[in-house]
């Protein structure tokens, strides 16, 4: 009876959760259904609301805000943009001025009247953080640099003129116009400080250019030896175009042959910065001994920067010829639609020409981060042997020089270089934004100056907003891809540098110049370590500290990273990583944006971190436009649809439609734009009574994939030193169809992922089958290669290429070379190289989610 009675009790416990169970699936599916018929707010497209160089009403944003709510928008980012937009309205409102703020603070209460999502840029414009608030001390700085040549053996007297204080890029370079920035008209501000003075010997106590002085001849123009040698890349003089299709030259004729290893050149522009493209081929160097008969040794791609050094093997000869292509008409459309058209360049304008007999870094500029590129591993620095600077032959003269440069040094025997280190300004400015809203962007290395920008920012947003920010009103802050330009050096640079990579950066900063120190290994290694220290700072101290200084104001992020190729030097899935709502972009196809492999993959980052780190959330400026060529108010659902799908089957589940200006009057129709860029999805478009439709299909898709975890078999580690977008912006990974993925990177991989029955597992809740290594893995990190060994040892699956070279000067040679040995040579069955990715799974019995037949090889599902 007991037992019977103990039976009875389980089935009625059994039946009762079954039925339990039953009802919550029933309620669960209810919820669902409704919810896909009125998706809720949290699903909704938002938009992004300019508001164009003052031309603002009151009257207007009642209507726009009345509008979104209409018409089944979940909230708006507001940007206040400049982008020559003309004034249509009777009283401008200037950022910030007590009228603004009256009207931002309409703004914020009517959105949170009528539950939208509100969110403001990260800076007037939205390049990423500037101001007229920044102070020139926290400007974006770069490292310059002067050299003088003495000889030891004596008293050295000297006095070391300063580097050069000028703003712009890179040395003495005046800054490049951005063709959006309304702040021009202004003089840049000078700010300048010292680094260091080091003084090194010459490699084999000898000069580091051929000992013999040229005579310089050329096709046309005026140039001297001392004009193409002095390091001074602000005066230039113009090689006048070649006649008919033959190549501008200029010529270094020797008396008699010296050996050339590196050279540096100055002129012919600079590389396509967004695209991911390969560097165009401009200009190449000839040689010959006869003076009639030259032979091409090399081609001479357009770096990052004003500047390109290149080394090469040896080469010995008496004539050493640049050609330099003629110049093209140059054509912008948006020269075109300015009226600034330009005619035919006259010719090239060449400051530096520089051959050396040493071997120099190979493009040291984009290395040293002057420049930042997705291909630098294609240039490898040839073996330096006898040319590489001692380590023992680096002295520090820093406390040698006083205030005014003067420096007196008793140099040792030999022939020596004294370096005067220091920063200037890069001049960065934010934009576009009005006249009044445009000052310097901030330095993101600097963790005070970017606290200080932010609170100051933001509190003006707290007056305009009457307080109403956090949890009602203004709720969060978005910053776009980033266009801000490079940034080498910060005050605390070397601390940072020695706390971080365990070693001082001091004697190492010639090599930041292109010099070579110990050997082309430990200075390559060295450039590594830089360039992750710079990204590192710009991820912790700009990124995540945002997310910490919002949070005392009760708001959250949305970011992007680098949307085109490699913009700056930090890892894409770094900068997404605290923030609330990673976020992306995808363009609509045949504009100038992104290409839609680059879209996919930027949308993909965000999913990725959106997954490894739990937001769930992945949004993308989406639908952007080029409005050229009658494209302008030429959209609907109709032509808009295929590029929404490709965004929700990339891992995006919430639209940030780019864009729905600010239409502060009725009477001038279709209404202000966003210069040339779309969408144009605002109250004045034909089809705006009827947007519902759109956003209520958007919203549905978006709900759908809110819901539930996502299930990839594979995990993608893209490697170190490069960024999803420069990595796959042509190409996505090779994944077999039918098999989903996520990225990862070096942070998430060291620090989150763990193995649990042979699967890799992270906190959020994500289970892969396999951790797949691409190319870019075989320069890898001692830290992430113990953790692949790690993984490995519990069981993980790996499947890619062993390491090839150390990444950093502090991997230990011995336990890098052991553990390779370990994970890849020893048999290890759930390891594999060289195996394709589809047939380890198949191998593993994991099936494809499915399959599916094409009609072409270029379908995609």
């Amino acid at each position: 009876m007991k037992r019977f009675f103990t039976l009875a009790i389980a089935g009625f416990l059994l039946l009762s959760c079954l039925v339990q169970c039953q009802s919550d699936a029933d309620r669960q599916f209810a919820r669902l259904k409704q919810e896909f018929t009125d998706p809720p707010a949290s699903a909704r497209p938002r938009v992004w609301w300019h508001w164009m160089n003052g031309n603002v009403t009151t009257d207007g944003i009642r209507k726009d805000l009345l509008w979104m709510h209409q018409s089944g928008i979940g909230g708006f980012q507001n940007f206040d943009a400049g982008l020559f937009t003309p004034q249509i309205v009777e009283n401008r409102l200037t950022y910030m001025t007590p009228e603004w703020k009256e009207a931002f603070a309409l703004a914020t209460r009517l959105a949170d009247s009528l539950n939208l999502e509100m969110a403001i840029a990260g800076s007037p414009g939205w390049s990423q953080t500037g101001g007229p608030w920044v102070e020139p001390k926290d400007g974006m700085k770069k490292l310059v640099w002067r050299e003088f040549d003495v000889t030891g053996g004596n008293l050295v007297t000297m006095i070391l003129p300063d580097p050069y204080r000028t703003t712009g890029d890179f040395q003495n370079m005046p800054p490049q116009a951005d063709f959006s920035a309304q702040g021009e008209g202004k003089p840049l501000p000078q700010y300048y400080g010292d680094i260091a003075v080091l003084a090194f010997r010459m490699p084999g106590n000898g000069p580091l250019q051929p000992a013999q002085r040229p005579k310089v001849t050329s096709s046309g123009g005026r140039f001297t030896y001392d004009m193409l040698n002095d390091g001074d890349l602000g005066t230039a003089q113009l090689l006048p175009t070649g006649k008919g299709n033959a190549p501008a030259w200029i010529q270094y004729e020797y008396p008699t042959p010296q050996t050339v290893k590196s050279l540096q050149i100055a002129g012919g522009g600079t590389r396509e910065t967004y695209r991911a493209l390969p560097p165009a081929i401009t200009r190449s160097l000839e040689v010959s001994n006869d003076g009639k008969t030259f032979t091409k040794v090399l081609d001479i791609p357009l770096g990052g920067a004003a500047q390109q050094t290149l080394s090469f093997p040896e080469i010995t000869a008496r004539f050493f010829r640049v050609n330099i292509q003629n110049p093209p008409q140059p054509f912008s459309e948006f020269a075109e639609l300015l009226g600034s058209m330009t005619s035919r360049p006259a010719g090239t304008h060449i400051s530096e020409l520089i051959l050396h007999s040493t071997t120099r870094i190979n493009h040291a500029e984009e290395k040293a981060g002057f420049a930042a590129t997705f291909d630098i591993e294609k240039y490898p620095t040839p073996e330096a042997g006898n040319d590489a600077i001692a380590t023992g032959d680096v002295i520090d003269l820093t406390k040698k020089m006083k205030e005014d440069g003067s420096l007196t040094w008793q140099a040792p025997e030999g022939n020596w270089k004294i370096m005067r280190l220091g920063y200037s300004l890069t001049g960065k400015q934010n934009h576009p934004a009005s006249p009044e809203a445009t000052g310097l962007e901030v330095d993101k290395l600097d963790a005070r100056a970017v606290k200080d920008y932010f609170e100051n920012y933001l509190d003006q947003y707290k007056e305009a907003t009457g307080g109403l920010m956090g949890a009602k009103g203004l709720q969060y802050l978005v910053t776009d891809s980033y266009e801000a330009g490079q940034m080498t050096w910060t005050p605390a640079m070397a601390d940072e540098f020695s706390q971080r990579r365990g070693y001082s950066l001091i004697p190492w900063l010639p090599v930041l110049t292109g010099h070579i120190i110990e050997s082309t290994e430990a200075s390559e290694q060295f450039l590594w370590d830089w360039r992750k220290t710079i990204g590192e700072l710009i991820a912790e101290n700009h990124y995540d500290q945002l997310t910490t200084i919002l949070e005392g104001y009760g708001m959250k992020r949305y970011t992007e990273s680098h949307e085109n190729s490699r913009l700056y030097i930090i890892d894409g899935m770094d900068v997404k990583r605290t923030a609330a709502v990673p976020m992306s972009a995808m363009w609509m196809p045949g504009g100038s944006g992104s290409s839609l492999a680059m879209a996919q993959a930027d949308i993909r980052e965000s999913a990725s971190v959106a997954h490894i780190y739990g937001q769930n959330l992945v949004a993308a400026e989406s639908l952007t436009a080029f409005g050229l060529g009658g494209n302008a108010w030429s959209f609907a659902p109709e032509n808009l649809k295929p590029t929404a799908d490709l965004e929700l089957a990339s891992g995006l589940n919430r639209f940030v439609i780019h864009t729905s200006v600010h239409q502060p009057v009725d009477d001038k129709i279709p209404g202000l734009g966003l210069f040339v860029f779309g969408q144009w999805f605002n109250r004045h478009e034909t089809w705006a009574n009827q947007a519902k439709a759109w956003t209520d299909y958007l919203a549905r898709s978006s709900h759908m994939l809110q819901q539930g975890t996502c299930v990839a078999d594979i995990v993608y580690y893209y490697g170190e030193d490069n960024n999803i977008t420069g990595l796959f912006g042509h190409r996505l990974p090779e994944i077999p169809k039918g098999y989903s993925y996520d990225f990862i990177n070096a942070h998430a991989l060291t620090t989150l992922l763990t193995v649990s029955d042979r699967q890799l597992v992270t906190p959020s809740g994500m289970r892969y089958k396999v951790l797949a290594l691409g190319d870019n893995t075989k320069r890898m990190s001692l830290p992430v290669l113990r953790k692949i060994a790690q993984l490995a040892g519990e069981g993980a699956i790996i499947c890619g290429p062993r390491p090839e070279v150390r990444a950093s000067r502090t991997d230990d040679a011995e336990e890098f070379n052991r553990l390779v040995e370990e994970v890849w040579n020893t048999g290890k069955p759930n390891v594999s190289q060289g195996e394709p990715i589809g047939e380890v799974l198949a191998k593993l019995g994991v099936e494809p989610d499915f399959e599916y037949r094409s009609p072409t090889d270029s379908t995609q599902l």
